[in-house]
């Protein structure tokens, strides 16, 4: 067995925010360096638990490393959308599958029990053999389909695969939620973890609207004159999200960590020479965002 993380080969050169340049282009190449080396950290330690012999044969352990899978993929994306090209769209929706990610993640460690992630499992498969219902049907009119029968397939193998997780579901019945009952959507969750700061309910609402709906052109497309008119004088990027997405991930990793340490044995130095590099990348960030705010009356 390992006594200690494996070593972190990525090198942490953060901008030095004392000699930055006020304009908002400066920050907004700071925040991506920045970004690119918390990303490059994230990607870095997946890979070395994933690395770990027999880490995910339990299906905990499957679960938490997936969740923080999808933390590293969705993170950087959202900043170069963020940076480069102001997609609200676009951002809203990477958002929200970060927020899904990270704060389902940050709940099954710090608030699960056995019986929790039992919850969670099946809410999954009520969810899969009701959308097995849904592609059945629609087999009906096209039996020929590949990608259908493909879905099918997956969703047979996942149905069978987990008939050891107790369900209720009964065919047409809406798929449960999984959770307490106070802490059942990501927004409680958040709540109930501190990070309700990162989440914003009408996002979370709206992402459920019908794409190319008339609601959607509506609530998003609306006025693009405006939208543009206000594009062209400024960068438009929200450095206060940037901000807050980068210590969700920070918060997330801290986390991550600690239970890696607990579940493998490793040692509590390797353990704190992790921790000062999240340190120093979360201080970063938080300085970096007062000092756009000095130099700058919009509070983004």
């Amino acid at each position: 067995m390992n006594t200690k993380l494996p070593s972190n080969q990525v090198q942490f050169y953060l901008p030095n925010l004392d000699s930055l340049e006020s304009s908002e282009q400066a920050f907004a190449d700071a925040f991506l360096r920045t970004a690119q080396t918390l990303h490059q950290y994230l990607a870095q330690l997946q890979s070395a638990v994933r690395a770990i012999q027999g880490f995910t044969d339990e299906p905990f352990s499957s679960a938490i490393l997936g969740l923080y899978s999808k933390v590293c993929s969705h993170y950087y994306s959202y900043v170069l959308l963020e940076i480069y090209q102001q997609d609200q769209i676009g951002i809203n929706f990477l958002v929200e599958q970060l927020c899904e990610a990270t704060i389902t993640l940050m709940y099954l460690l710090e608030e699960a029990d056995q019986a929790l992630f039992y919850e969670y499992i099946s809410a999954s498969i009520e969810q899969a053999c009701s959308l097995l219902v849904d592609v059945k049907e629609e087999l009906k009119e096209s039996p020929k389909h590949i990608e259908l029968l493909r879905l099918k397939e997956k969703l047979e193998i996942f149905v069978s695969t987990h008939q050891e997780y107790p369900t209720r579901y009964s065919s047409g019945a809406k798929p449960k939620k999984w959770g307490f009952s106070t802490a059942d959507t990501t927004n409680k969750r958040a709540e109930l973890l501190g990070f309700s700061f990162i989440c914003n309910p009408a996002r979370q609402f709206s992402s459920k609207v019908t794409p190319a709906s008339w609601l959607d052109l509506y609530l998003n497309y609306a006025q693009p004159s405006l939208t543009n008119a206000s594009n062209q004088d400024n960068l438009c990027i929200n450095f206060t999200r940037l901000r807050d997405t980068s210590h969700l991930c920070l918060h997330t990793t801290q986390s991550f960590l600690e239970e890696i340490v607990h579940r493998n044995n490793f040692s509590s130095s390797s353990l704190a020479s992790q921790q000062n590099r999240l340190t120093s990348l979360y201080e970063w960030f938080h300085n970096a965002h007062r000092l756009y705010q000095l130099h700058h009356s919009r509070n983004r």
